[in-house]
């Protein structure tokens, strides 16, 4: 179920699907965000996975901050989401600019 969370002081839009099994953290691409997984990515996944996604800053329903389509940015809230909200090791799969968050 989607909702704003905190994270680090920022309010990102999170999604959760499913509650059993390994987690899976989905990284959607620049000028995208996560609801574009919805029907490609989530119904393969969902019985098999934790499935984390959120709209990264200054993307969807996230809010833009200065300096966060740099990708040091990006590729240290992929890290605090991760710590403060994921909470265990995580498999990840990113498309386009997520794809190399990921990395």
């Amino acid at each position: 179920m989607p909702a704003y969370i905190d994270l680090r002081g920022h309010q990102i839009y999170n999604y959760e699907w499913d509650q059993d099994g390994e987690a899976l953290v989905l990284l959607h691409g620049g000028l995208s965000k996560t609801s574009s997984w919805d029907y490609l990515m989530v119904p393969p996944f969902e019985d098999q996975f934790h499935i984390f996604a959120y709209d990264r800053t200054g993307h969807g329903f996230t809010g833009d901050r200065a300096g966060s389509l740099h990708f040091e940015f990006q590729a240290q809230e992929a890290i605090a989401y991760l710590e403060d909200v994921v909470k265990e090791p995580a498999h990840l799969i990113g498309y386009s600019d997520g794809g190399i968050i990921a990395l």
